[in-house]
């Protein structure tokens, strides 16, 4: 604990700050006043912190240590020690902040709608390929049927399910 957090003040309070912190905790703590030990201690505790930030050389010597401290224990990849954010409050475009809200009734899409429009896409080049290695009209015109339903598929099925939900919590 570092005398500023004995005397509560902040570590760039001023000295008449750093006094009246310490005439308000002595008037607390002294043994006058209390006479148990934890009293004493911390009495000791505040006499020690008022030793050293009541002496302006001291307080610039405790002050230039904390720093050293503080860049000592410092790793890479954190913060430096006099890192202060610029702003304290809430993030409002923070996505971890938003609520989860469920859409729809909780039912998932058919596996069949999920999966028919790359299936559909997937006979197409087995059709097309099989068709042109033939040279089978046919078998080439279903490949043109297929990717053309394929296509389809993916433009569709996102919109039906985006109406299935929208109807969903309408009710």
């Amino acid at each position: 604990m570092t005398h500023y957090e004995v005397l509560g003040v902040a570590s760039d309070a001023s000295a008449a700050q750093i006094r009246q912190a310490y005439l308000r905790l002595a008037r607390r703590f002294h043994p006058d006043v209390r006479a148990d030990t934890v009293a004493q201690d911390e009495m000791r505790r505040i006499n020690d912190a008022w030793a050293v930030l009541g002496d302006q050389r001291r307080r610039s010597d405790y002050d230039h240590t904390l720093q050293r401290e503080r860049e000592a224990a410092w790793q890479p990849g954190t913060p430096t020690p006099d890192w202060v954010p610029y702003d304290q409050g809430e993030d409002p475009d923070d996505p971890a902040a938003e609520f989860d809200v469920a859409y729809g009734d909780g039912s998932p899409m058919p596996r069949s709608l999920q999966l028919g429009p790359a299936a559909l896409l997937a006979g197409a080049l087995v059709a097309g390929g099989t068709g042109f290695l033939l040279d089978f009209a046919p078998l080439q015109a279903l490949a043109l049927v297929l990717v053309v339903l394929g296509l389809l598929g993916f433009v569709s099925v996102p919109i039906f399910a985006a109406i299935r939900t929208h109807l969903h919590t309408r009710e």
